[in-house]
Formats: C-alpha cells, sequence, structure tokens
C-alpha cells in the first residue's frame, strides 16, 4: 500500500506538470484556472468569458479532460492509499479501514462534477446563474473534501510518526 501511495503521489506530481504545461499554451486564464481555484467571482464574469468564443475556452477544456481527471484520480488514490497504509502500520481494525478511503473518495467525486460542469458549461457556450450555482457549489464541495483527505492523511502521518 505505501508503495501505491508513492506510485499516485508521483502520478499526482506528473499530472499537475502536464496540465501547468498545456495550460501555458493557452494564456493566463487557463493558466489561473480561476473558476476551479475560487467561488468569489460574479456570475456575469464566468458568463461573459463562456459566451465570448475565446480561444481560451478550448483551452481550458484540454487541461481539464485528460489533465485534471487525472490528476484527480491519483490524488485522490494517493491519499486514500496513504491513510490506509498509515492504519495498517498503526495497528487500526482490519474491517474499518475502508473507512479511510471516504474523504479521498470524496475529494475526486466533487472534483470529477465540478470538471463536468465545467466542460458542459464550455461545450455549451452558455451558462445561467442557476448553473454557476451548481459550479460553486461543486467547487465548494471539492475544497471541503480536499481539506477532510488532506487533515486526515497528515493526521494519520504524524500519528505514525509519533508513535
Amino acid at each position: 500500500m505505501v508503495f501505491l501511495a508513492g506510485l499516485l503521489s508521483l502520478g499526482a506530481v506528473a499530472a499537475y506538470w502536464a496540465s501547468r504545461q498545456e495550460a501555458e499554451k493557452h494564456g493566463d486564464t487557463v493558466v489561473a484556472r480561476r473558476w476551479e481555484t475560487s467561488v468569489f467571482y460574479r456570475d456575469d464574469e464566468f458568463i461573459g468569458w463562456v459566451t465570448s468564443g475565446a480561444p481560451s475556452l478550448d483551452g481550458y477544456a484540454r487541461v481539464l479532460a485528460p489533465y485534471d481527471f487525472a490528476l484527480l484520480a491519483c490524488l485522490g488514490g494517493a491519499f486514500a492509499a496513504a491513510s490506509v497504509a498509515a492504519a495498517e502500520y498503526l495497528r487500526f481494525p482490519q474491517d474499518g479501514r475502508w473507512v479511510l478511503a471516504l474523504a479521498p473518495l470524496a475529494f475526486a467525486a466533487a472534483d470529477f462534477a465540478e470538471n463536468r460542469v465545467l466542460l458542459r458549461l464550455i461545450a455549451a457556450r452558455r451558462a445561467t446563474p442557476t448553473e454557476i450555482l451548481g459550479l460553486k457549489k461543486a467547487t465548494l464541495a471539492k475544497f471541503v473534501a480536499l481539506g477532510a483527505a488532506a487533515s486526515q492523511t497528515l493526521v494519520l502521518l504524524l500519528w505514525l510518526f509519533v508513535a
């Protein structure tokens, strides 16, 4: 399990690096990936961008699929594998260790949902305030689940080193 966590961590780093390389080809809007990194933007800003027909729309889609999908799978898997591996070393009950994969899976699911909403809006070249609210909710859920997954993994790893 430790080997799997390490391998998935390397995959997450590679996916992040590759996504940055692809994003730089499409300009500052894609590099900033503002729509995924904050929920504090105005709806009219997003609507203006998505209806603009700008080349950055296609670039954004090229970064989300496949690079961000690879990143969410590798990062979620790395958190899950590291948590379960730490639980094994800490001699947690074997029947309940699977619970430690829930927060990382929730992160991956929320990020996947966010990406799907963004890709759908980019493909449609339009967005309504209701759709943007859904996007913001998915982004917020991603951040909450990421915080839970990262915190859980960090606590278990610190416990492992202290124990």
